[in-house]
């Protein structure tokens, strides 16, 4: 008999597994030890000292092995028998309370929830750019929010590559194309395969270089859709309408964190992925930090932990500059 109870104190989430001694099987315990079980975790495998076992045709993994691997805490209370694991990292929460955590190595996950307000984001776009579309910030939340994608972090990815939406490049704004999608160098000459997008809301025309998106909203989706291509092995989200003409092209799920990118996304691409997270979105902190809104304590609180969180990232930019 196993029971769970959550408890939570303070930032410290805890999960508390009382294991009893006495227990008891129905039946002869039939163990498979034929067979090598691997256990990964977001695509990469984990390894433990304690071999996974397929009994009675249900497969047992070391609680210990699985819990680190998401970057828990696990304890063992002698004295009462009791398995405690607990996760002590602050969470970031979106505008839905959605909870999720940076992986201790700084590296953040392609897919999860968005930790800063539309707000935020358009302050600091603005601040680079004050001509960049106002609507572009709740389009990235939105939509990427569909996917399971970060859309504050996708955000300033698009920033990154149009140069906070002031271009320069080959790229021009009427293309809606936020990540220089189909951006290869030469032009298109119109008779591009599509690969399956729909040819109302993407197309190529002689001369241009890169995609043409009919609106700002299928830039951004089209966007979306080919971060979850590299981070994600699942179909489309039910009712999604494919538009990025590239989604095909992607290893899928190649790459789990924004530092997979490096090499994939752009060409040599060296720190790619460490220059969304450090030159774009740990700046967000640097810009909340300046805000003179009066908030309520629950809003202090909130944003104090958001901050928290994107100084860390501040904190660990600077430590690899030192180094």
């Amino acid at each position: 008999m196993t029971k769970i109870r959550y408890a939570t104190t303070g930032l410290i989430i805890a999960a508390v597994i009382i294991v009893f001694t006495a227990v008891s099987f129905i039946g002869p315990i039939t163990a498979d030890a034929q067979q090598v079980i691997k256990i990964f975790i977001n695509g990469s495998e984990v390894y433990s000292d304690v071999q996974p076992i397929i009994i009675n045709s249900r497969t047992m993994v070391p609680i210990r092995a699985i819990s680190e691997g998401l970057g828990m805490d696990v304890e063992w209370d002698a004295l009462n028998r009791h398995v405690i694991i607990s996760n002590p990292a602050l969470d970031l929460i979106d505008e839905n309370s959605e909870a999720d955590v940076i992986p201790k190595d700084g590296q953040l996950s392609i897919m999860g929830s968005s930790a800063v307000s539309a707000e935020a984001l358009r302050q600091l776009m603005l601040a680079n750019n004050p001509q960049a579309p106002a609507d572009l910030p709740e389009l990235y939340l939105q939509i990427a929010r569909d996917y399971g994608i970060r859309g504050d972090v996708a955000f300033c990815q698009a920033a990154k590559e149009t140069g906070w939406w002031k271009y320069g490049g080959l790229v021009q704004p009427y293309q809606n194309n936020y990540c220089g999608l189909s951006a290869t160098g030469a032009a298109a000459t119109g008779s591009e395969d599509l690969r399956g997008a729909d040819p109302f809301r993407v197309w190529f025309t002689e001369g241009v270089h890169g995609a043409i998106f009919k609106t700002r909203a299928d830039g951004v989706e089209a966007h979306i859709q080919h971060l979850y291509a590299y981070a994600s092995k699942s179909s489309l989200p039910a009712g999604k309408t494919l538009v990025d003409p590239r989604f095909v092209l992607v290893s899928r799920g190649i790459a789990s964190t924004w530092s997979d990118l490096d090499g994939r996304w752009a060409v040599p691409g060296i720190g790619y992925g460490q220059s969304i997270m450090n030159d774009y979105y740990a700046r967000i902190a640097q810009n909340n930090s300046t805000q003179t809104k009066t908030l309520t304590q629950a809003e202090k609180i909130e944003q104090l932990e958001k901050e928290n969180q994107l100084l860390k990232l501040e904190i660990l930019r600077l430590q690899k500059l030192a180094q």
